[in-house]
């Protein structure tokens, strides 16, 4: 007989899908978030007394909210510092042009495209772009690491043909637009970044709300993607770490030997020196 709801998929799997839901959101109750989560509502009920009491969800009045335990764990968590250390002064000197738009820097991790870094700005009343946010299959960011691939992988929402248009444009372009395609009301530009061996890693967008500002921004994105990948290129390779010095061999002792097998001897194996075997003297007649 087939199990439904957590049991079927897992607990670790449905308690993740509840939280999943609570990071979009500010409070939600017990209804919605067993609907979002696709559990049972008996499931989404038992899971997240456990995640209450473990401190990764709060619960007020029949609400539900992420708990402290969970935002601790999430600081911890610092994904492609080197990427982030060369962006964060192109970044700025984008966000000094392009007025209170949000800028963003996203990167391929198991099969979808998170933020890992950028500014904040108009849009998150709409789509807010926290680091650690996944996107929406499709975005703008999306493309220009598609274009990038030898086969693009095309997202859910998009037939073949159509997506393959839109990779032959960026790379036709070397930019990707997205004028509402993805989240209402909202428009982008990215371009690519590329690692020192011209690998594209990232993509580097500019969303706002107002989509005439996207294509003045346009070339402001492209220089901003560029001087990440020079400054990335220029960062020095991590020190290798140092190797422990092997141990000091022991110092041989005239007429005795430490045996090589610990175990078949185990007076040996608690450091005692045994003496040498001496051969049989044979006498001459």
């Amino acid at each position: 007989m087939a199990r439904s709801g957590a049991e079927g998929r897992g607990v670790l799997d449905g308690a993740f899908a509840l939280m999943e839901v609570l990071a979009h959101t500010d409070e939600v109750g017990l209804t919605r978030l067993a609907s979002d989560a696709a559990l049972p509502k008996a499931t989404a009920h038992r899971l997240l007394g456990q995640l209450v009491a473990l401190g990764a969800v709060q619960s007020h009045e029949g609400r539900y909210r992420l708990g402290p335990r969970t935002f601790r764990l999430g600081q911890a968590w610092h994904p492609a510092r080197a990427l982030r250390a060369a962006a964060a002064q192109p970044l700025r000197e984008l966000a000094a042009v392009s007025g209170g738009v949000s800028l963003s820097l996203s990167v391929p991790e198991a099969g979808q495209i998170i933020v890992v870094g950028g500014m904040r700005g108009e849009v998150d009343e709409v789509f807010p772009l926290y680091s650690g946010v996944v996107l929406p299959p499709g975005s703008a960011a999306e493309l220009v690491l598609a274009a990038a691939a030898p086969v693009p992988k095309r997202p859910a929402g998009w037939t073949e043909a159509a997506w393959a248009r839109e990779v032959a444009g960026v790379r036709e372009r070397g930019l990707a637009f997205d004028y509402q395609q993805c989240v209402d009301s909202l428009s982008c530009v990215a371009a690519p970044v590329h690692s020192a061996s011209g690998q594209v890693v990232a993509a580097v967008a500019v969303t706002a709300l107002d989509a005439k500002l996207i294509p003045p921004l346009a070339d402001a994105v492209s220089r901003a993607a560029s001087m990440i990948s020079g400054r990335l290129a220029r960062r020095p390779e991590p020190a290798p770490k140092p190797r422990r010095a092997a141990p000091a061999p022991n110092r041989a002792v005239k007429g005795f030997t430490a045996p090589t097998d610990p175990a078949a001897d185990p007076a040996g194996a608690a450091g005692i020196l045994l003496p040498r075997p001496r051969a049989p003297h044979r006498r001459s007649r």
